[in-house]
């Protein structure tokens, strides 16, 4: 047939392309648009350098108030922002008005009255209802400018699944389910329509073209998964921006629980037929503080019943699917009150609690909540834990580390409550050489306690301790030595020493040496 004459024939027919023409124009594709982001990660391991620059690209889309919507990942670290019609080739500049990485969604603008006018308006986008979910199986088209090509694209599917994660982007940033340092899981839909690199920040349309979810990631080892924020939670992030100026985080609960499927133990706690998951400990800082207490029995959140597992039956239209309990309550608006059971003492007890937004001891995200921050005396770099310093330790390779960061320094910080508002883990972070701290050689992180003899509780507290003896009323050391006792030292024993005189010249020097701009930088910023 090498030889033959072959008609041409359409690969589709004619009433069908121009059906598949119809449905293409009547998406509100103008109101998509691509974003470049130029960005410059600050370090936590040496907190006095910025990482080099990188270029990604990303996908937002215009809502009402002249805002455009995106994800926090695609513009996390982001020096430059520049944003693009899909049919106009110039680019304007765009500013980040908030952030919030525990929901992957950030908000920009553009002050050029021109991208927002010329050459016609562009039309913001219209949402679903914020008061149930996407219906299983119904069609879904992911829009926006995915690698492999520069012009828009449109992705089809159907929505595949209605499930409960901790998303994607936190917990690339070390946010781990089961932790106390995790706020919680929030509900998320699965689609089988391709969520590629570039697809981030874009909207789903549902078949009415109303914005179901907005495009946050995929799975790349598996075929036909994508993942998308539901409405509800993309108009809880911006309807808080919109009254307060600024995103607070999602209500958790504060509750550290543990699940009851061992019949000796439900016999044990006289549940009888009840199902439940006991409380372990309360959250200091939370709102449950005080309403619930360790031993109680969570039974019921908002009349649904509590499985051993700790789920809740959700309804999305005619399914009913089993989601973590918490979702009841990290969905919800601030000021909201979530309505509790438990079970206390063989009696049932009715708690009415209004959750907010609890301070982790291990602050989670750069320029969020965390910030660079340290104090280096006598060539020693104390720091903060956080989760941007030991995501950043990981995210090395072996062969590229100086130092080691302890997992028990990292369990530390997340697997306890943060007990008052000042209360930071303190850490020795590295060591800078000089003839003062000769003969101390530490590879691995190690956790403050004291210095000289009084317990610290945050980074703040022991520049003030360290200023208050070596900057005496004459200007001179209040003590002669400097002792230092961490967490695996022995009651009153001190494991570091360095001698008071000359330590403040010793910093100056390093600080000239390693061209450090401040020998201390307890700001965020």
């Amino acid at each position: 047939m090498d030889n033959e004459e072959v008609e041409d024939v359409p690969v589709f027919a004619p009433e069908h392309t121009a059906k598949l023409e119809k449905l293409s124009a009547s998406l509100p594709s103008e109101s998509v648009v691509k974003l470049f982001v130029t960005k410059a990660p600050r370090s936590f391991l040496m907190p006095w350098v910025v990482h080099k620059e990188t270029s990604v690209t990303g996908t937002g889309f215009v809502i009402a108030g002249q805002l455009l919507m995106t994800n926090a990942h695609v513009i996390e670290d982001a020096t430059v922002v520049e944003v693009k019609k899909h049919d106009l080739p110039k680019k304007f500049r765009a500013q980040v008005v908030c952030i919030g990485h525990d929901v992957d969604l950030a908000l920009l603008t553009v002050k050029d009255e021109r991208f927002w006018k010329e050459p016609t308006e562009l039309p913001a986008v219209t949402w679903s209802s914020p008061d149930s979910f996407a219906e299983l199986y119904s069609e879904v088209r992911a829009v926006g400018f995915p690698t492999g090509g520069s012009t828009i694209c449109v992705s089809k599917g159907v929505v595949s699944r209605v499930d409960a994660q901790v998303y994607v982007h936190p917990r690339r940033k070390g946010v781990t389910a089961g932790t106390l340092n995790s706020p919680g899981r929030l509900p998320i839909i699965q689609i089988d329509a391709a969520i590629n690199p570039g697809n981030s920040g874009g909207p789903a349309f549902d078949l009415g073209n109303n914005v179901i979810g907005v495009a946050s990631s995929g799975m790349p080892k598996a075929q036909n998964v994508g993942y998308i924020i539901p409405t509800r939670i993309a108009l809880l992030f911006l309807n808080e921006y919109l009254v307060e100026n600024r995103w607070g985080g999602i209500c958790e609960t504060g509750l550290d629980t543990m699940q009851l499927e061992n019949d000796a133990m439900r016999e044990y706690l006289k549940m009888g037929d009840r199902t439940g998951v006991r409380v372990v400990s309360v959250a200091p800082l939370g709102a449950a503080q005080g309403k619930i207490c360790p031993g109680d029995i969570l039974v019921e959140v908002d009349g649904k019943i509590v499985s051993h597992e700790n789920t809740v039956p959700v309804q999305l239209c005619e399914q009913t699917v089993d989601l973590d309990s918490c979702v009841l309550v990290t969905q919800k608006a601030k000021g909201e009150t979530t309505n509790l059971k438990v079970l206390r003492g063989g009696e049932e007890v009715e708690v009415q609690v209004s959750f907010m937004p609890i301070p982790p001891l291990a602050s989670r995200f750069d320029r969020y909540d965390s910030s660079p921050r340290y104090v280096i005396i006598g060539g020693l770099v104390f720091s903060v834990m956080s989760l941007p310093l030991f995501n950043e330790f990981c995210e090395q390779r072996r062969e590229e580390r100086r130092i080691s960061v302890a997992h028990t320094t990292y369990f530390t910080a997340v697997k306890q409550w943060k007990e008052s508002p000042d209360q930071e883990v303190i850490i020795l972070l590295r060591t800078l050489k000089h003839t003062v701290n000769l003969g101390y050689n530490f590879s691995s992180t190690r956790v403050l306690e004291r210095f000289n003899g009084e317990t610290m509780r945050s980074l703040s507290q022991f520049e003030k301790a360290i200023a208050t003896t070596l900057d005496g009323p004459d200007g001179k050391p209040t003590t002669e030595f400097l002792r230092f006792g961490f967490d695996d030292d022995p009651e009153e024993f001190d494991s570091l020493v360095l001698k008071s005189e000359g330590l403040r010249q010793a910093d100056l020097e390093l600080c000239q040496t390693h061209r450090i701009a401040q020998s201390v930088v307890l700001e965020y910023s």
